[in-house]
């Protein structure tokens, strides 16, 4: 076949290549909106009345599954347009710049999986979201099980007083229906066994795992009036973000890590005279 033949199937090729990546990206595109508003309105329950609502933890999983399996047919599509590039400048070009891209995806992916996997990151960060509340009798505080956009849940509370009290965690619906009557409330507790602050020491109440309810802390202060008591809602990082998210964050390091330790040795043979330094 002559060259010019040869130079212009290749670039015909080339073309339909990169065009039928086009297709492929777009219709994935249209697949994580349509994921988005799967996981999120009907599987997630969003909500915008009474409280805005909008989880993400579950989308967010398969939204990085997606990007994993994108990333993987880019490293595929990409060895096919270095088979069919029609110089050596062009190969060296194209092999140069996907290291540069994915080494920039592999560190961004490093930073997110340290911040999900490394015990000491995830605690800083789940210490600062920690809230810190004072109970006094009558005033009673609300709080809600997740956060609006379920990227972190309450998973307990931790309640000291100067003097023995008694703390109830109530659901909403249960205040709203006997707020006015404690000896109810002690009856419809979640914390069925500890419920006693005892003087000095620290009372933990888990929070029951739910999606998007409100819980409130009631204090009965009748064995030692007057005690305010203070209290620690522990907010801890979906477990979704903790678990799949960072796994597959993981995965897309690894991945692009992989693809640069391929692309090295074909980078530096067709440097050799490349008119692209």
């Amino acid at each position: 076949m002559p060259t010019s033949s040869k130079v212009l199937e290749d670039s015909l090729r080339l073309a339909r290549i990169r065009r039928i990546k086009m297709v492929l990206y777009t219709i994935q595109a249209i697949m994580m909106v349509a994921l988005a508003l799967f996981f999120i309105i009907i599987m997630g329950g969003a909500q915008i009345n009474p409280v805005l609502y909008v989880p993400v933890d579950s989308f967010a999983a398969v939204m990085m599954l997606l990007l994993l399996v994108i990333a993987l047919e880019g490293f595929f599509f990409r060895m096919i347009e270095l088979r069919f590039a029609r110089s050596s400048s062009a190969r060296h070009l194209m092999a140069k710049n996907s290291i540069k891209q994915s080494l920039i995806i592999a560190a961004i992916a490093a930073v997110v999986a340290a911040m999900l996997m490394v015990p000491a990151v995830l605690s800083a960060i789940e210490d600062a979201s920690d809230k810190t509340v004072a109970l006094v009798s009558g005033t009673d505080v609300s709080f809600w099980s997740r956060d609006p956009l379920a990227l972190q849940r309450a998973s307990e509370v931790r309640v000291t007083a100067d003097s023995i009290v008694e703390v109830y965690l109530v659901s909403a619906q249960v205040y709203v229906d006997h707020r006015s009557s404690l000896s109810d409330l002690f009856l419809l507790r979640q914390n069925r066994d500890n419920y006693v602050v005892p003087m000095n020491q620290e009372l933990v109440i888990p929070v029951p795992m739910t999606d998007h309810t409100q819980f409130y802390l009631v204090l009965n202060d009748i064995r030692s009036p007057g005690t305010v008591a203070t209290a620690v809602i522990v907010m801890d990082i979906s477990e979704m973000f903790t678990g799949i998210v960072a796994l597959l964050t993981l995965a897309i390091m690894v991945a692009n890590l992989a693809w640069v330790a391929y692309l090295i040795p074909i980078e530096r043979k067709y440097s050799v005279g490349s008119i692209y330094k």
